[in-house]
């Protein structure tokens, strides 16, 4: 890897322990008799229970019970989200430059994918050149090189090839803003060409997911049966899908990297968007792994002998704001008083813990965080106090409109979280209404932006913020990238921002990266650009039985590891 390609997420924040409670399984029940082979075995046999155990662990499948409502499409663009990019992208997929999702105990940075080097061209910066991993297959067993390579590109990115769909690239494309071009070199190179010199790109390519060119054009050309019959180079193998209820896999035992062949035979997911029917589920062992659990179920969890892992991510809960003309947080003496009423200690109280209170969008001990000269603080007086300088009162109430999601990955419990805000910024004369949507529809609402019709002059919208690397949690305040090209939902509109954004896209250098990126930071909580409000500590739940799961510091996870005790 390059100087400087690394230095966000090899710097990113370290602040909470990790929960490696480790409590053994219960003994199971005697459900099966001894199997033929321990019967003839001239040694003594184990125990019947313990053989059936171990026969029962080795054929059960890991099941997942994830927070969304569906399974994301299968098609290398999925929607709902991180959660979605989760299990919809990252279970069949990979991309050029993955993540390094090995460790609890360090930032996650990026590692080589499918590509197995990269580097900028000193004689023209805005240039990429990637060696591509030799020996590849798809699942369908076709090759990856360059020409795969070029055809995904120009499958978000070229409206004029065969192989794009507007809507999958919609899924895909606004997380690509830098590319201008690509081209093959030769079967195992590959060069992207940027729009400018940009040190930040290689935070891009990781949501690029390469799949089969030749599956699909097998497929008919037909991206909809393509997704209900997937193929990639990842280290699960689609196996069947039913929309609404599961979707199974089994393990890519040809996959390139061989720590990361899934050890058990089958995975399952399990839409359940409900959080007390996942925590259901895995009380009554119908469930192996609860995605986001809910605060108030943690202590009798723990209780019961269930694992609660912690660790804290890459994130920040989280309301963007609106600065078109009809919005009040147009004005920045409004946006610092929205963030000074926040009682934030309260919040992470009603989380039972599960939560750090927001400083700005990352903690204070990380790299970026630099020294912001306006403190987000609980201090209703002196948000009032702004608020009158901004021309509300009393008797002159600022009316505003939030969309919010019913549940969805990242959003923690957005109900109680929002009713509490609502409750606190109607103390300083902001008035609140909800528009209540689900986590898909709030992603594409995002993706439409403030202006859309869809928007009902929304002030707000509460997503949470991924902040582990630039494209996805930082150049979401440049003025360019307004939708539909990018996901400045609000249209934040800052000079100051825009020359910093600038500065970090020429920082190559590790040292210089670090530097722009924390000034960036400083203006960004000077000019409160967000309603910040705490980071999330992203409980997980597992059964007794599950072993080997590591809770990386990103929003992506890695289930391969994961096997039976």
């Amino acid at each position: 890897m390059p100087v400087g390609l690394a230095a966000a997420g090899r710097h990113a924040a370290c602040c909470t322990r990790v929960d490696r409670h480790t409590d053994e399984a219960p003994p199971w029940p005697d459900l099966h008799p001894r199997s033929p082979a321990a019967a003839c075995s001239p040694q003594l046999p184990p125990p019947h229970w313990l053989s059936a155990r171990t026969a029962e662990a080795q054929a059960a499948p890991l099941r997942i019970a994830t927070s969304i409502s569906d399974i994301p499409r299968l098609w290398g663009g999925p929607e709902a989200g991180f959660e979605g990019i989760r299990f919809g992208a990252l279970f069949l997929y990979d991309a050029l430059i993955n993540w390094d999702l090995s460790s609890a105990d360090r930032p996650s940075g990026l590692v080589p994918g499918l590509a197995t080097s990269w580097r900028v061209d000193p004689e023209d910066r805005r240039k990429w050149v990637f060696s591509l991993r030799p020996g590849v297959r798809f699942h369908d067993g076709s090759p990856f090189d360059a020409e795969a390579c070029a055809w995904n590109f120009a499958s978000v990115l070229d409206q004029g090839a065969p192989q794009f769909d507007a809507l999958r690239a919609g899924l895909v494309r606004t997380r690509l803003t830098s590319i201008a071009s690509w081209r093959v070199i030769d079967p195992m190179t590959f060069e992207v060409t940027t729009h400018a010199p940009d040190a930040l790109f290689p935070y891009q390519a990781p949501f690029l997911w390469m799949v089969s060119p030749a599956h699909w054009r097998a497929l008919g050309g037909d991206w909809q049966r393509f997704a209900a019959n997937p193929s990639g180079t990842g280290p699960y193998r689609f196996v069947s899908l039913r929309p609404r209820e599961r979707a199974e896999f089994e393990p890519n035992t040809d996959y390139w990297d061989k720590e990361r062949i899934p050890r058990v035979p089958r995975t399952v997911l399990l839409p359940m968007p409900e959080g007390t029917a996942r925590v259901a589920a895995l009380r009554a062992g119908q469930v192996d792994v609860v995605e986001t659990v809910p605060p108030d179920t943690i202590a009798s969890l723990r209780a019961a002998g269930l694992r609660v892992v912690m660790n804290a991510y890459p994130h920040v809960w989280a309301w963007r704001l609106s600065v078109l003309p009809d919005s009040p947080f147009r004005d920045v003496r409004v946006r610092r008083a929205a963030n000074l009423a926040v009682d934030r200690d309260a919040i992470v109280a009603m989380l039972a813990g599960s939560a750090l209170p927001a400083k700005g969008k990352i903690t204070p001990d990380h790299p970026w965080f630099g020294r912001p000269s306006f403190d987000l603080r609980y201090d209703p007086d002196a948000a009032r106090a702004l608020m009158r300088e901004a021309g509300f009162g009393p008797d002159r109430r600022a009316a505003i409109s939030v969309i919010i999601a019913s549940g969805g990955g990242g959003q923690m419990v957005p109900m109680p979280m929002n009713e509490a805000l609502q409750e606190m910024l109607r103390a300083i004369w902001i008035d609140v209404t909800f528009q209540v949507v689900d986590f898909a529809t709030i992603i594409n609402m995002l993706r439409a932006g403030a202006r859309a019709p869809t928007a009902r002059g929304a002030a707000a919208i509460n997503i949470a913020i991924p902040t582990m690397d630039p494209t996805t949690g930082w150049i979401i305040y440049d003025r360019d990238l307004a939708p539909p090209r990018g996901v400045n939902w609000g249209e934040y509109d800052s000079p100051a921002v825009q020359a910093q954004l600038a500065a970090a896209r020429s920082a190559f250098g590790d040292e210089e990266n670090r530097a722009a990126m924390a000034r960036l930071h400083e203006i960004l909580v000077e000019e409160a650009a967000a309603l910040f409000v705490v980071h999330d500590l992203n409980p997980r739940a597992l059964s007794p039985r599950v072993r080997g799961f590591v809770q990386a510091r990103n929003w992506f996870q890695d289930y391969t590891r994961i096997s039976f005790g």
